[in-house]
């Protein structure tokens, strides 16, 4: 009796075991299931991170190309600048532009960021419009003597003589944003008598070409004249950009 007593008594025992081992690997599958319910979410958000990571440093590195490429264009203009800005003597330049007065004619290049004209597209393209509004709204008028008008007084007047369409032609691609160093104004004898005109560094061969709206328009509006090759402009005495002078004062022989 005693026995089954102690059987009973291990038996009611071990089944207490067996119900708390069962709460205990029940508790355990739970908080097992939940941990692998977080390492899902975590494997997941970190798959996500790891692609956004992966997208921003593809962006930072496809910015750093752009800003590398755009620096090593930066440095290429500043050879070509240094370049034609040197490749002639500079030197200082008078002429009697302004009622008879002897001045430095890069007084004439200031800027003026009211003679704006809209235009679109690389600086070739806006040198070929500004070249062409020119021509079609400055009426060509001849001084009876020297007298060059600054670019606003030829916007104002719309007429003027060669040099005043040059000049304004020159200072309206200046504030197009056309780099300075490829626009210069230029002044000397050719067929016909004496002249003012602009040649412009094309960005598309680095050729310089001859932009004149009034002698001969229908030569330069296609950028069909290379200043090489343009054999009725040679008779030339200077030219200037805004910042550089380069060839010689003509006397007043030359100008008359």
């Amino acid at each position: 009796m005693v026995l089954l007593q102690i059987i009973a008594g291990s038996l009611v025992k071990m089944n207490w075991f067996k119900e708390l081992y069962d709460k205990i690997d029940v508790y355990f599958s739970k908080d097992e299931n939940i941990v692998i319910e977080q390492l899902k979410k975590l494997n997941k958000n970190y798959k996500h991170q790891l692609g956004v990571r992966q997208a921003e440093l593809l962006e930072l590195n496809n910015n750093i190309n752009i800003l590398q490429e755009e620096l090593n264009a930066i440095h290429k203009e500043k050879k070509f600048e240094s370049y034609w800005n040197n490749v002639r003597s500079k030197t200082k330049i008078t002429y009697p532009a302004r009622e008879g007065i002897w001045s430095d004619p890069r007084m004439f290049l200031g800027f003026d960021h009211s003679l704006y004209y809209p235009t679109v597209g690389n600086n070739d393209d806006k040198a070929k419009l500004i070249l062409d509004y020119v021509a079609r709204k400055i009426t060509y008028t001849s001084d009876e003597k020297e007298n060059w008008q600054f670019a606003y007084e030829t916007w104002e007047r719309k007429k003027g003589d060669c040099e005043d369409g040059a000049i304004l032609m020159a200072v309206m691609m200046l504030n197009s944003g056309i780099p300075y160093w490829r626009i210069r104004l230029n002044a000397g004898n050719v067929q016909g008598g004496g002249h003012a005109y602009v040649t412009y560094l094309r960005e598309f061969d680095n050729q310089w070409y001859i932009l004149d709206w009034c002698y001969w328009y229908a030569e330069s509006k296609n950028f069909s004249k290379l200043w090489k090759e343009a054999e009725k402009y040679f008779g030339i005495w200077f030219s200037v950009n805004q910042k550089y002078c380069y060839g010689v004062t003509p006397t007043k022989e030359d100008i008359k």
